[in-house]
């Protein structure tokens, strides 16, 4: 299966920290401009090559708690992800990590992108899945390299 990782850059980004630690084979990683319209077109153009995309974006409030976004949406529209997150959710667990499923990826730049990659796959019939994970600022997460492991 091609899996393409995405998170946002920033030296201090928790999401990007996390990225920069994945090393599993067969992979690709894009790492996104912290800009509404470059990430979704960095995006767009490589959603076609890939089987499922992990998105990671940081949640600034978080003590070690994992929110894995169900749903994108902008104004009255949303789109649901059809990706099983369920063994995620399950694994993510397993190392100690509390987890939420949320139905709300906040207003900013990751709820932007996860909308409009959901909405992409669906209105281009492309057989990919996209799940984002909201993950703690890096201070308030007690151990990067455990949960990178997991990816």
């Amino acid at each position: 299966m091609k899996i393409l990782y995405t998170a946002f850059n920033g030296q201090d980004n928790s999401s990007k920290i996390l990225l920069d630690k994945i090393t599993a084979e067969n992979i690709d990683k894009l790492y996104l401009r912290n800009s509404f319209d470059t990430s979704v077109k960095q995006l767009i153009n490589k959603i076609k090559n890939y089987e499922l995309i992990i998105s990671f974006g940081q949640a600034p409030l978080d003590k070690d708690l994992i929110k894995i976004e169900v749903i994108g949406k902008k104004e009255n529209t949303l789109y649901k992800t059809d990706f099983n997150y369920l063994k995620i959710k399950e694994d993510i667990e397993n190392t100690g990590f509390k987890v939420y499923i949320s139905e709300d990826a906040g207003n900013f730049l990751c709820n932007n992108l996860y909308y409009h990659g959901l909405k992409y796959i669906k209105e281009n019939n492309i057989n990919c899945k996209m799940i984002f994970i909201h993950i703690p600022k890096i201070e308030n997460l007690s151990d990067v390299d455990l949960l990178a492991n997991l990816f």
